[in-house]
């Protein structure tokens, strides 16, 4: 495990509603991308600030919660990707008891950051999906990151441009898509 810890936050250039948020590695230059939307962003930003706004939000009201009842958030682990879709587990101690419970990543990192607790990342997902610097302030994201549709952009782009080779790596990334959606179908139909 790889623990993380919010190096920046922006809005989209083409939609100030639409942010992202960098998590890079405590121990190292390996950074992800998280999308936000504008709830999630103020929710995380007032949260970095330590801004009180007199009454709580959600992610206080939860962390007010789980304190009244002697629940302490031990960690996050971002655990997975799909379709470009970060999902989070949030894992929690009672005395003996442990829990964890599903979250979408942006709560999760809210309810963290109030609550002063780590957020971790496994390896080979921070591996696959770390972003890279570029030339002139640029930044290029692995495929596996993106959402299907921006994938089919890219790829029709690249199909354009004459770069085939591009072109048929992101086809290959849709294609898995689709065949992990329908294995994962079969297998549920499996225990029904």
């Amino acid at each position: 495990m790889v623990e993380l810890f919010v190096s920046d936050m922006m809005s989209k250039a083409s939609d100030h509603r639409a942010h992202v948020l960098v998590l890079q590695e405590k121990e190292g230059l390996r950074k992800i991308i998280v999308a936000l939307g504008m709830l999630e962003a103020q929710a995380i930003a007032f949260a970095l600030r330590k801004v009180d706004i007199g009454r709580p939000l959600t992610h206080d009201l939860f962390g007010s919660l789980t304190r009244a009842f002697d629940i302490e958030l031990q960690h996050v682990i971002i655990d997975r990707i799909d379709d470009g879709t970060f999902y989070s587990v949030l894992y929690y101690t009672r005395g003996d008891e442990n829990a964890y419970v599903d979250s979408r990543t942006s709560d999760a990192i809210a309810i963290a950051l109030r609550a002063g607790a780590p957020i971790f990342i496994h390896e080979n997902l921070l591996n696959r999906m770390c972003i890279r610097d570029e030339q002139n302030g640029a930044i290029s994201i692995p495929i596996t990151a993106a959402d299907e549709n921006t994938l089919r952009i890219a790829m029709e782009n690249a199909v354009k441009e004459e770069n085939y080779e591009l072109a048929m790596k992101l086809k290959e990334e849709i294609d898995s898509r689709h065949h992990r959606s329908t294995t994962d179908l079969e297998n549920t139909k499996e225990y029904e």
